[in-house]
């Protein structure tokens, strides 16, 4: 594994967010929109090339910064209290998430919007957190989930739904 990669797996990690908790995420979204058993062993390998794209730990490390410098941002800053509340209208998570969910299918994408909006498992429990900043993990979740699930399918030979 590369270091960059390693990286932002790590990072995702010490964020609370784990390579079970993605294929959770996807396993979960797939089952409940394609009624399908899953392939664990495809699935493991469509997470693995979502995480193993330099451009995703990228966007992984970048978004994750972020959260970290905006737990660190003094209490005077106006941003501060946006990002604390996840505020309508700043959008940065949402382009970054979407930088990553576009590198896989449009598919990818609309389901990633779906996942922000409905906030399932863990995505909502990470949004609905007030001991940290975490405006672009649930996102940057979202769109793991959304990415591993869509290529599943076309590594699976195509979504035929």
């Amino acid at each position: 594994m590369k270091d960059l990669q390693e990286s932002g797996i790590t990072k995702l990690s010490q964020r609370g967010v784990s390579i079970n908790d993605i294929a959770e995420g996807a396993r979960t979204f797939l089952v409940e929109k394609y009624h399908d058993a899953v392939d664990e062993t495809l699935l493991n390998t469509a997470i693995s090339r979502v995480l193993h794209k330099d451009e995703v730990a990228d966007i992984i490390l970048t978004a994750l910064y972020l959260d970290e410098q905006a737990e660190n941002m003094p209490d005077t800053q106006p941003l501060k209290a946006r990002l604390q509340r996840d505020a309508n209208g700043h959008n940065v998570d949402e382009i970054l998430a979407i930088a990553i969910t576009q590198q896989f299918s449009a598919a990818a994408t609309v389901h990633y919007g779906l996942l922000d909006d409905l906030k399932p498992g863990l995505i909502g429990i990470i949004n609905d957190k007030t001991d940290s900043i975490n405006v672009y993990l649930d996102d940057i979740l979202a769109a793991l989930i959304a990415s591993s699930a869509m290529l599943y399918l076309e590594l699976l030979g195509g979504n035929t739904y």
